[in-house]
C-alpha cells in the first residue's frame, strides 16, 4: 500500500523482479505498478527525488569513479537532470573495475527518462522532474492517476565489469530495449 501523510492508503504498487546473469553481468529486471484503486485519482508531484534510485559503494563516487549516459555525457554536471536512455557508473572497487548502468525501457513512461545522478552515489531515474531539471517555471512534471487506472515503470539494473566501452553497455541496452518492444 502507497499510504498518503494523514496515514490513508491512497494507492496499491506492486513491484516484480527477475534477478539473471553469467560470469560478466549481472541483470535485476524491475517492473513497478502503481495502481489508483482507493476512491481517488493519485498525483503524483514534480520533484528531482527519482523514482527508481540506487545508492551506490563509495568507490563508484565520481571522482574517482566515472559517469557516462547514452548520449555521451559524462560527468554529474553533464549527466544531472538530463534524458537519456540509461546512464552508467564506473570505477574501481576493491581494485578491480566495475560498474552499474540503469536501463530506462522505452515502454516506461517518458521514456527516455531524466536522471538526478549524483557525483556522490546517489543514482535515480526521474520521469516526474521536468520543471526541477528545465528550471523552467511553465513545465510541470506532474503526472495524475485517475481513479481505477494504474501508471508502470520498466528498468534494467545491468552490473558489469570494465567500463561502459568494455562492457558494451550501449549494445547491452539495445537488446534490452529491442526485448522491451517484442
Amino acid at each position: 500500500h502507497l499510504v498518503g501523510p494523514r496515514g490513508r492508503v491512497i494507492a496499491d504498487e506492486t513491484q516484480a523482479f527477475v534477478f539473471r546473469g553469467d560470469k560478466e553481468t549481472r541483470m535485476i529486471d524491475c517492473v513497478f505498478t502503481i495502481t489508483a484503486d482507493h476512491g481517488a485519482p493519485v498525483t503524483l508531484g514534480d520533484t528531482k527525488e527519482g523514482t527508481f534510485a540506487l545508492r551506490l559503494a563509495k568507490a563508484l563516487n565520481v571522482p574517482p569513479g566515472n559517469m557516462i549516459n547514452s548520449n555521451g555525457e559524462v560527468g554529474e554536471k553533464e549527466v544531472w537532470g538530463k534524458r537519456a536512455n540509461w546512464v552508467d557508473y564506473y570505477g574501481k572497487v576493491d581494485g578491480e573495475e566495475v560498474g552499474v548502468a540503469i536501463f530506462d525501457s522505452p515502454r516506461s513512461f517518458r521514456h527516455p527518462t531524466w536522471w538526478h545522478a549524483r557525483g556522490y552515489g546517489l543514482f535515480a531515474a526521474n520521469p516526474f522532474g521536468i520543471r526541477e531539471f528545465t528550471g523552467d517555471p511553465n513545465k510541470a512534471g506532474s503526472c495524475t492517476i485517475k481513479e481505477g487506472n494504474s501508471l508502470t515503470f520498466r528498468y534494467r539494473v545491468f552490473i558489469h565489469h570494465g567500463n561502459d566501452k568494455q562492457a558494451h553497455v550501449a549494445e547491452a541496452y539495445q537488446r534490452y530495449a529491442a526485448e522491451q518492444l517484442k
